[in-house]
């Protein structure tokens, strides 16, 4: 029961941090400081769930747990936002800007890809290492179907 509570807690702590740099444009700590930051908070986990007479074995595999959520929602706030911002703004500012976003969007779903197949990889989940291969395979064939509907669309409004 503790784990899933440092889980939560370690989960919501991480997904603020990268809302927090989403809004603010840029890193909020220097990613280099925040490895050692995430050091020590794992040091903590790890410290208290033993201390509390857990065993070794399950105590790294809830650390395992809790580096796996902590990764998984880190990689969500900018998958939402690279979905909303694919769509949030009109041509006002080119016919070509669709174009812009939906790279920005490949490259951010190929990389969260990436980062279910890490997680999947380091809590021992063949599934969802198999869902984030699935993804990372067939994310470049979506934008790829994506840019071509709108150049075809395109092309039947210019010709009416």
């Amino acid at each position: 029961m503790i784990a899933e509570i440092f889980t939560v807690v370690y989960a919501a702590a991480v997904f603020a941090y990268v809302s927090w740099n989403i809004k603010k444009g840029s890193f909020v700590v220097d990613p280099s400081k925040l490895v050692l930051y995430l050091f020590a908070a794992f040091l903590i986990i790890v410290g208290a769930l033993y201390f509390m007479g857990n065993e070794l074995e399950s105590t790294v595999l809830a650390v395992m747990k809790i580096g796996a959520a902590g990764i998984l929602f880190a990689g969500v706030p900018p998958m939402i936002a690279a979905t909303i911002g694919l769509f949030r703004f009109g041509d006002e500012y080119g016919s070509n800007i669709f174009y812009v976003r939906n790279h920005i969007a490949g490259v951010i779903d190929t990389v969260s890809s990436l980062v279910m197949i890490f997680a999947g990889i380091l809590i021992l989940r063949i599934d969802l290492v198999a869902v984030g291969f699935f993804f990372f395979l067939f994310v470049p064939f979506t934008g790829g179907a994506l840019a071509n509907a709108y150049y075809y669309v395109n092309q039947r409004r210019s010709e009416k």
